[in-house]
């Protein structure tokens, strides 16, 4: 009897010992199952990592602000009336450039910006003249001036940017042909170290390229004897 009594206290015994394995067991694995929840929103929201190191924030857009002291002609579409825009040639007249057109107006019309005063050499003597700039500052036009005084008015333009265009598309890269098709040349002579046809009704020079002339000839030459295909390389009106 004493027995049998104490082995079924011993079976009670390993049946509650089991039933707290079980309960701990499964306390456990909620645990576990928690901190799984928490730990998966956090591994979802961080940003992969490449192997070469954190990824680099996008770079900000570049401003489109225009640089310290360049000018703004936005308000102003390219036209005519617009100077910076102007590329017309014509008797007495390159662009917004005029022949006995007062220096101040000049400098009116063009600005700081786009105006600069150079010393200009001509045949030994040196006087001051300006350059109209255009694009990366390069010359478009020298003008040269005339003075009573103070008072100063352009006497000579010379054009040099290709850009300049007479109404029949006539410019520095046109063959003398061409110039000859639209222009009334009366002579060609030399002058200042350069060849040159002349059309005096329209005052205009047209600097021509003589390469393939030896310069012993030039002055022997008439209009009859220069190539057609003889190129412009800068013109002066005056």
């Amino acid at each position: 009897m004493k027995k049998s009594a104490f082995l079924f206290g011993a079976l009670l015994a390993l049946a509650a010992c089991k039933q707290d394995t079980a309960a701990v067991k499964d306390n456990t694995e909620v645990q576990l199952e928690e901190a799984a929840e928490e730990v998966a929103p956090e591994a979802t929201e961080a940003p992969a990592q490449s192997p070469d190191g954190p990824t680099p924030a996008p770079a900000e857009p570049m401003s489109e602000e225009p640089l310290p002291g360049a000018p703004s002609t936005a308000s102003t579409p390219p036209s005519a009336d617009n100077p910076l825009f102007n590329l017309t040639l014509q008797k007495g007249q390159a662009g917004r450039v005029k022949i006995g057109m007062p220096i101040e107006e000049l400098k009116q019309a063009y600005g700081t910006q786009k105006l600069q005063e150079i010393d200009h050499t001509l045949e030994g003597t040196t006087t001051k003249a300006y350059e109209v700039l255009g694009e990366r500052r390069r010359p478009d036009l020298r003008v040269e001036q005339q003075c009573n005084g103070t008072a100063c008015k352009v006497s000579r333009i010379t054009v040099l940017n290709p850009a300049f265009k007479s109404s029949a598309g006539v410019g520095i890269g046109s063959t003398f042909g061409e110039v000859k098709n639209h222009f009334n040349i009366t002579r060609v002579g030399t002058g200042e170290g350069i060849f040159v046809a002349i059309s005096e009704v329209d005052k205009i020079s047209f600097v021509l390229d003589m390469r393939q002339i030896p310069s012993t000839r030039w002055g022997s030459l008439k209009v009859k004897d220069i190539p057609a295909t003889t190129p412009v390389t800068s013109i002066m009106l005056y």
